[in-house]
């Protein structure tokens, strides 16, 4: 009777034992949380997770864009360093080689930082699908990059365009918020440091590090983390991206 006992106390302190080990924070890690933001145009990845792209490099470094417009831009840079890219599959919106995945080019769902839709599957039989509702044409990863890159001068025009129609409405957005009170009219300085000097220009280098200074708040600033929508949110830091003294 007493062996049992004994057996019996062991297996409750080995349960209690797991259970704790279960519930510490070493066993319970989560994955990696995903960029906000692209880190070149700066719009939402989250919004945009559908065309995301990611490319790894022979150093280890690891960049996620919103499309595969942005993705080019590092991969003009950085030929023949690149160690994986993937995209994400437009059906299952999982991640996947992109350059096994079957690209539909030209379709009418709407590009993202580019006239020509370009979105990726993992599934062959999905593309013909989307193809007869949609339209477009059936490539390969290549087609799909020789496209970006041949389109790239004309995308950045239209793209130049639409970010000057939104960087007028931050000028607006950003009187609303009251912005102006310290970083003065036309960002040219107040209680806050200007928007168009070099020192700015310098610390706020991309459009993320405007973002994040926006919604975590500064010294001096506090944030507006829930207090401003994503499109609101972009249209500001374009504004704030057009006044520096570098772009």
């Amino acid at each position: 009777m007493k062996k049992y006992k004994n057996i019996y106390l062991i297996a409750v302190v080995f349960i209690i034992l797991w259970i704790n080990f279960l519930l510490s924070p070493s066993s319970n890690v989560k994955a990696k949380e995903e960029p906000r933001w692209c880190p070149l145009c700066g719009m939402n990845l989250e919004m945009y997770h559908q065309t995301s792209n990611r490319v790894t490099f022979s150093d280890g470094l690891k960049v996620q864009t919103c499309s595969i417009f942005c993705a080019a831009q590092f991969y003009e840079k950085r030929p023949t360093e690149i160690d994986r890219w993937e995209v994400v599959d437009y059906e299952t919106k999982g991640w996947i080689d992109a350059k096994k995945a079957h690209w539909l080019i030209g379709s009418d769902i709407p590009g993202v930082m580019t006239a020509v839709s370009k979105i990726a599957f993992l599934s062959r039989e999905d593309v013909p699908r989307y193809q007869k509702k949609h339209g477009g044409t059936i490539g390969t990863f290549d087609d799909a990059l020789n496209r970006t890159l041949s389109d790239m001068g004309s995308d950045r025009k239209m793209i130049m365009a639409r970010v000057a129609e939104r960087a007028k409405m931050g000028k607006d957005l950003a009187g609303e918020k009251g912005c102006h009170k310290c970083h003065g009219e036309e960002g040219k300085g107040g209680s806050a440091s200007g928007w168009n000097t070099s020192a700015f220009s310098k610390k706020m280098d991309n459009r993320v590090k405007i973002k994040e200074a926006i919604t975590k708040g500064v010294p001096g600033m506090v944030g507006y983390e829930g207090k401003i929508d994503e499109k609101d949110l972009h249209s500001i830091t374009l504004y704030v991206w057009s006044l520096r003294t570098s772009k």
